[in-house]
């Protein structure tokens, strides 16, 4: 009996010998799972900023305008689309295979011109062609240098010609007139190979009193001269701005896939509420868009804990980085993280995150 007591106690014993044993030989964390950084330290990140915003851009398009043909025919070519802009002296339109120029002139077409012949039409005609480039008189009369500037324009195209067959005479149905040196197309009405009559719609235009206007973020912007992200074209926007007068500026936005789409839907709108209403609206409307506001040479930020700071004033901190006090200026906040700056231009280390009583670092 008492052998049988001993042996059951050895047995214990052992027993609990082993299970001291795995207690104190556990298996090591493997490296992939230890941590990367001390305790109460971190690697600061780095990371290139831009401070991307959006801003409202408002386009006010006022009454469209209808451009009518001067020809009866088929369309055989027809380059025509939303937010497309036409100049004087160009074509986007060909009836029956004969290019229609597109001309401008202040005093539209309304009676046939032969040399000799005198008016406000011939004087606007005339100077349209001069500030085209060519060599047309600085007056009121045809002459054969007014034909000469007008066929040297018209070969630009392949638009017709004032021949002698035709008494060198210019019709007044020989070109599309425009209201403006340069009009946006608002809406296409037209298509290749369809059947038109003279003065048949063919398109609408923007109003010439077209005026665009900017809403700016209300909230802090890192400083910087700041860029307008226009389909990858990046074009000069002080954060003063309110409206966009530049003309190669609004040529652009009036081209941007985002204007397309915002005039595209607006045009929808108009149309589904006006259901009685035969083609493209001629009210005045506005077409609201958002486009990325960003500064023009983006810079570097690093990404850190908040508790990393201490000494904060605002906008202005202090860090601890590989046991240095460090002065930094924090420009926001994202995923639960705080971006900064190194005020001296320094990259970050080691940052303390807990940096309790911290030395002064400015």
């Amino acid at each position: 009996m008492a052998m049988s007591v001993v042996a059951l106690l050895v047995v214990i014993a052992l027993a609990a010998g082993v299970g001291c044993g795995f207690l104190l030989v556990r298996p090591a964390i493997p490296q992939s799972l230890r941590s990367s950084t001390a305790s109460g330290s971190i690697t600061a990140a780095k990371s290139r900023f831009d401070d991307a915003r959006d801003v409202t851009v408002t386009v006010h398009t006022g009454t469209g305008r209808t451009v009518a043909s001067p020809k009866s025919g088929t369309i055989t070519a027809y380059g025509c689309a939303p937010g497309q802009t036409i100049d004087s002296g160009t074509s986007f339109i060909a009836v029956d295979e004969v290019p229609l120029l597109s001309l401008h002139t202040a005093v539209p077409p309304f009676r046939d011109l032969q040399s000799g012949m005198r008016g406000r039409d011939v004087a606007a005609l005339n100077a349209e062609l001069r500030r085209l480039g060519y060599a047309a008189p600085d007056g009121d009369a045809m002459t054969w240098d007014t034909i000469l500037a007008y066929n040297a324009l018209a070969d630009t195209v392949g638009a017709a010609r004032l021949v002698k067959d035709n008494g060198w005479t210019l019709a007044k149905d020989a070109y599309v007139w425009l209201d403006g040196q340069s009009v946006t197309i608002r809406s296409c009405v037209a298509g290749i190979g369809a059947s038109i009559d003279v003065k048949s719609e063919l398109l609408t235009t923007d109003s010439q009193s077209q005026s665009v206007s900017v809403t700016m973020p209300q909230d802090e912007v890192v400083a910087g001269d700041r860029v307008l992200d226009m389909d990858g074209r990046m074009v000069d926007m002080p954060q003063q701005t309110t409206a966009i007068t530049d003309s190669s500026t609004l040529a652009a936005l009036l081209g941007s896939d985002a204007y397309r789409q915002a005039s595209g839907t607006a045009e929808s709108s108009e149309s589904a509420s006006d259901g009685a209403s035969d083609g493209a609206s001629d009210g005045a409307s506005d077409v609201t868009f958002t486009l990325q506001w960003l500064l023009k040479t983006p810079i570097d930020v690093w990404s850190l804990p908040p508790t990393a700071f201490y000494a904060q004033h605002d906008e202005q901190a202090c860090v601890v980085s590989d046991g240095k006090p460090v002065a930094v200026t924090v420009i926001g906040s994202r995923l639960g993280r705080s971006m900064a700056t190194v005020d001296s231009g320094a990259a970050l280390g080691k940052v303390r995150t807990n940096p309790q009583g911290g030395k002064p670092c400015r």
